[in-house]
């Protein structure tokens, strides 16, 4: 068998794409169950391998995303105040369509920086087992090489996208009502009783899931371009550029799917 068709692997061709959707699918299926008998008092989870991931997903961008969120809640700060120094518009209209920027961009800057740093970090992982046949032992052991490596990501995903879209609000939030204070002389209460008045709990909601859907792409993504890796070395730098490359893209057109099928 030649090299090449060696490193075009079970998932290539016309076809690899639907064969990849069912990897995902079964990986999934398979975390899910998991959970199920953790719950239900039948399966233990891994805590050590969650602390790891734990600090993968959300300790260690904890200063990235609130430097982030500073800086997009003083750049919408400074543009209201120069749309209000320039134009007469009403602060109320101005600060709901500020309201709907943050609902909207906090939710995919938190995602991209989860496929950033838990997803590539996954993709490495199960690539590595399987380029240094690890993937094989654990298989012969009887181990389900996929849950061992996803479960634990996945949960510690879930939860730290849910705690930074918070965080990252609340923070972008009041970066801008800090600029607003200094430099247009509205006050911290008119602020937040202009976003009290935008909040609906739709948008609450939405702004809470969508994080929580990102996540389980980018745990998909990261877990089929590591599980297809191939034998070489360079299946490891292929699998992560191609997990923060496809994790950003998918990201950007779910939310576009999320905002016609649900908005529309």
């Amino acid at each position: 068998m030649s090299d090449r068709h060696q490193e075009a692997g079970p998932f290539s061709g016309p076809t690899g794409w639907i064969k990849e959707i069912g990897l995902a699918a079964q990986a999934l299926t398979s975390c899910l169950a998991l959970y199920l008998r953790i719950l239900a008092g039948r399966a233990r989870l891994d805590l050590s391998a969650l602390a790891v991931a734990l600090r993968q997903a959300g300790l260690a961008m904890v200063l990235p995303m609130t430097l982030a969120s500073v800086s997009v809640g003083f750049i919408l700060g400074q543009q209201i105040s120069t749309t209000l120094s320039q134009f007469d518009l009403l602060v109320h209209f101005l600060l709901n369509i500020a309201y709907q920027i943050v609902m909207e961009l906090v939710p995919v800057l938190v995602g991209i920086l989860v496929a950033s740093r838990a997803g590539v970090a996954l993709a490495v992982r199960q690539a590595t087992l399987t380029v240094t046949g690890e993937l094989d032992g654990l298989l012969i052991s009887g181990v389900h090489p996929i849950q061992l490596t996803l479960a634990p990501v996945l949960l510690a995903m879930l939860l730290m996208s849910f705690a930074f879209v918070v965080w990252g609000t609340l923070v972008t939030f009041a970066a801008t009502g800090v600029w607003l204070w200094v430099g247009s002389a509205i006050s911290p209460v008119q602020f937040g009783m202009i976003l009290l008045d935008a909040l609906t709990v739709g948008a609450l909601v939405e702004a809470l899931v969508k994080p929580q859907l990102f996540a389980l792409l980018i745990a998909m993504i990261a877990t089929v371009n590591g599980s297809t890796a191939g034998r070489n070395s360079e299946g490891i730098a292929r699998a992560a550029t191609r997990t923060m490359i496809g994790g950003i893209v998918a990201i950007l057109v779910a939310d576009l799917v999320y905002i016609l099928l649900v908005r529309g």
